[in-house]
């Protein structure tokens, strides 16, 4: 798997390096940190969600989240572990703040830029759940100034190098299945060429209601689920199926990936 393209023509980077996230919301940044090879990933909206009480889209409560997020980026590079900050990062003092905080420790600090179009951009965040989802306007203003941050600038800034990640997430198809008062939901995970019969065989009970469910953003899950499918179909000739998690009267009752974070209560009826 290509996981970045070297734009600064820099053959590697130095173990204990601080890699920065420059882009918009929904530009592909978390995915990105899933797959990239750190040490540790501290991402912004986490500590949002930790601090709120489960609203990683809480923007009051974004300066004690970034408070907390310099306090782990100070001790990750003290121990000189690789890390990554997972946040926008599309302003210029966002970004000099965690270039003292590398520089500080001796530290290089790579800047990883994402480019993605803002007609995606628009399209993904309207997707989010609506408390990750970012207003137009704000979004449309995080891709100019994204846009505004070429390699020049970033290298002037004092980056050691910029790069732009580049990745492909495992295809993998969600379905939730209720019962028919919407106290119990299941949600499973299957292959794309397994997923319309799938989805077609459920529906076939009367008592139970199927939908494609599009509300697992965490790429997290989506590796994990293809994971686990491409183990069953390695064990046998059955498509591969597997069941995420499952919800009782607004709460989990399971939780299927253990290596996945479990998301918030998806709102399914």
């Amino acid at each position: 798997m290509k996981i970045v393209q070297d734009e600064a023509g820099v053959p590697g980077v130095a173990p204990g390096t601080l890699f920065v996230a420059v882009g918009p919301a929904a530009s592909g940044k978390s995915t990105a940190a899933a797959l990239f090879p750190v040490d540790a990933v501290v991402c912004l909206d986490e500590l949002r969600r930790e601090i709120s009480g489960g609203r990683a889209g809480d923007q009051s409560v974004t300066p004690a989240a970034v408070a907390r997020q310099n306090i782990l980026l100070d001790e990750h590079l003290a121990a000189g572990q690789t890390v990554l900050v997972d946040s926008t990062n599309v302003e210029p003092r966002v970004r000099a703040n965690l270039l003292e905080l590398a520089h500080r420790h001796g530290r290089q600090a790579v800047a990883l830029r994402f480019t993605t179009d803002l007609d995606t951009c628009l399209e993904r965040n309207a997707r989010r759940p609506a408390d990750r989802r970012v207003p137009d306007d704000v979004l449309r203003w995080q891709h100019s100034l994204a846009q505004d941050a070429t390699m020049d600038v970033l290298l002037a800034e004092g980056f050691t190098s910029a790069l732009v990640p580049a990745w492909e997430l495992p295809d993998v198809r969600f379905a939730c299945v209720t019962s028919p008062d919407g106290a119990h939901a299941y949600f499973w995970a299957v292959g794309p060429a397994d997923y319309e019969g799938l989805l077609a065989s459920w529906a076939r009970d009367e008592e139970l209601r199927v939908a494609a469910f599009e509300g697992f953003t965490d790429p997290r899950i989506v590796i994990e689920s293809h994971a686990w499918l491409t183990k069953l179909q390695h064990e046998g000739d059955r498509p591969g199926t597997v069941m995420v998690g499952s919800v009782e009267h607004g709460r989990w009752v399971n939780w299927n990936l253990p290596s996945a974070p479990r998301p918030p209560v998806p709102a399914y009826w």
